[in-house]
């Protein structure tokens, strides 16, 4: 397992099981997964999936195994002895049981730090390391691969935890074998939904919607599933389905198309998903796995006919501030060159609670010196949208959204349409 894919996957369970126990950071959880277990790589890890050395100790009821281990009794001078460890059935089980040893009154004292020095700083005193370069070593890897990142909203689940996993996937394709990652990640998490692992060979839509909630550890939001419209049933459930493809969603939407219809009201079987990342005016813009074989973004306007309805998982709030700026203002300072370009803006404009592509079109508008004023076009009988696009070298989604059109089959002659 490469050390990014190691990081990635105990990230994600760190996450989940840190916000049920009531610990506030993960960076340290993370290293010392890493640390005690040489990437996964350990007999301990590898053969009983014991990633951070827990010993059996005196309560310890569950299977164990004695391996020989390194402790270091007096500063300096390290010694091999034998113990018995615990043995977990799989990778998000020896996570959970580093949590449940936290349990244990000594540890008590980690709950709330926030501060990944003081943590590791902490559980050394309490003793469950005897190294005197644990610390150290620990904060070594934080700094080196960056694992305070997932610190961030440690103690709250946001829609950007999820569609930041998601952007960081776009471009994941079957072309490049990427996907094959995110098929992995959703196989890692037990039990499988209705016990069946995806293969390579399978639509992964929704897997990939499964995957980035299990590494955003939000998987108690938004479950998992391999199948669209079995995952409708558990959004029912958790009392979280909308079902009208018309309403205007919110970025960390779960949408849901049935490409059988093409009109709402739309309620038929579904057969696609992706999450919402942004809303600007009647533009929609998706993140989706599976998309002709990538992740990808698509553009579709609101309320349109093939959009079956939409999952709005129960987020914490207030973990994402409001906006302090206009979007002119920001839009501005993009012109300036503030925020890089390409995918590393519009991260940092989502982060900021910004929607890129409207910050985009104010960049744009900026820029302009002199905007034409709109164009129009009046609507002739046997007229499509498409066809009229193509016309007036354009795409059918900006005719629909500059026009408030629904469905883009519903047009009619005599209907005056602005083309510019």
């Amino acid at each position: 397992m490469k050390k990014e894919e190691f990081i990635q996957k105990i990230a994600g369970y760190v996450k989940k099981y840190a916000t049920a126990y009531e610990i506030k950071v993960c960076s340290p959880i993370i290293a010392q997964a890493i640390l005690e277990s040489g990437w996964g790589e350990s007999r301990l890890a590898k053969d009983y999936h014991n990633y951070f050395g827990l010993k059996c100790g005196t309560k310890w009821q569950g299977k164990s195994v004695n391996l020989a281990t390194w402790e270091e009794y007096e500063a300096g001078t390290a010694m091999v002895i034998s113990d018995y460890f615990r043995v977990f059935d799989n990778m998000e089980e020896g996570v959970k049981g580093y949590f449940e040893l936290l349990q244990l009154p000594r540890y008590q004292n980690l709950k709330g730090i926030t501060e990944p020095g003081r943590y590791l700083e902490t559980i050394w005193a309490d003793g469950y390391a005897t190294s005197s370069v644990y610390v150290q070593k620990n904060m070594e890897l934080i700094e080196q691969y960056q694992l305070m990142k997932y610190d961030e909203n440690a103690s709250g689940r946001s829609a950007q935890d999820v569609l930041n996993v998601m952007r960081s996937w776009i471009g994941y394709s079957e072309a490049n074998g990427k996907f094959r990652q995110i098929i992995d990640l959703y196989n890692s998490y037990l039990p499988l939904a209705r016990g069946y692992a995806v293969q390579y060979t399978d639509e992964w839509c929704d897997t990939a919607v499964s995957a980035a909630a299990i590494q955003a550890g939000c998987v108690d939001l938004i479950g998992t599933e391999c199948g669209c419209e079995k995952h409708i049933e558990i959004f029912k459930e958790k009392g979280i389905w909308i079902e009208d493809g018309t309403i205007v969603p919110l970025p960390g939407d779960i949408i849901l198309y049935n490409w059988d219809c093409q009109a709402q009201p739309n309620d038929g079987y579904s057969d696609h998903i992706g999450y919402v990342e942004s809303v600007s005016g009647q533009m929609i813009t998706v993140m989706e796995g599976n998309y002709n074989g990538a992740v990808a973004r698509r553009q579709i306007p609101v309320g349109w006919g093939q959009i079956r309805g939409y999952a709005r998982p129960k987020y914490t709030e207030g973990v994402t501030g409001r906006p302090s700026k206009s979007i002119e203002e920001v839009a501005g300072e993009v012109i300036q060159g503030k925020y890089a370009n390409g995918e590393e803006r519009r991260k940092k404009l989502c982060d900021m609670g910004y929607d890129p592509d409207a910050v985009q079109r104010e960049v744009n508008r900026q820029l302009s010196q002199n905007e034409a004023p709109a164009e129009y076009y009046v609507v002739q009988e046997n007229d499509t949208l498409s066809e009229i696009a193509k016309r007036f070298a354009t795409t059918y989604l900006e005719l629909a959204a500059w026009n408030g059109i629904a469905d883009p089959n519903m047009i009619y002659v005599g209907q005056k349409i602005r083309i510019r």
